[in-house]
């Protein structure tokens, strides 16, 4: 059986895997879905310090998944530890190259983060979740257990990979109604400079 780590997106924690992870552990696999670092838990909390959270995680190979934001997160474990990565899936998810940030990768929404930051936390540094209808988070459960994320988590780079000649296999699925999802370009542009 396999090891899975399950990353989440902006604004949510481990429990948005919930229903995933006791699917796979009734399949018999190990399951891991941490809640990333937050600003109600600790100052510093961008992509830096969540790939070396997820890394932390790592006892043995693992199979990846991440969720927008969160696929930051994975292509930062998987350049960290490629040994260690069965494989890297990518669900709607960024999916960058060394040195891009999500802003770098989807533009367009940092002047909405950036007035959402601003409206929530003098500093700019913590964004509360905004636009959560065009997100798909409409069950007033799931919204009601949202919370903050730091700007440093779409404004850090992809540090670089350990070892660019040993990548582990990945594979990226597209989910909904939206065609092409709103992350393509990101995926459409990472697809164009690995071919």
């Amino acid at each position: 059986m396999s090891h899975y780590v399950l990353v989440h997106g902006s604004w949510c924690g481990g429990w948005v895997w919930d229903r995933l992870a006791a699917r796979l552990s009734e399949e018999g696999h190990t399951v891991v879905a941490p809640t990333l670092t937050g600003p109600d838990d600790a100052a510093e909390h961008g992509l830096l310090r969540h790939i070396d959270e997820v890394v932390r995680l790592l006892d043995d190979q693992a199979i990846l998944v991440g969720h927008s934001y969160g696929g930051m997160v994975v292509a930062g474990v998987a350049g960290a530890r490629p040994r260690q990565i069965l494989e890297a899936v990518y669900l709607d998810a960024f999916l960058p190259s060394p040195g891009e940030s999500a802003f770098d990768l989807m533009p367009m929404i940092r002047r909405p983060f950036t007035e959402a930051a601003m409206s929530h936390d003098p500093a700019g540094k913590t964004v509360p979740p905004f636009g959560l209808d065009a997100l798909g988070f409409t069950d007033p459960d799931v919204v009601s257990r949202l919370r903050p994320i730091g700007m440093a988590t779409h404004e850090e780079p992809l540090p670089p990979a350990e070892n660019d000649n040993k990548r582990p296999p990945s594979r990226y699925l597209l989910f909904g109604d939206r065609s092409p999802s709103p992350l393509w370009p990101s995926v459409r542009g990472s697809k164009e400079r690995s071919a």
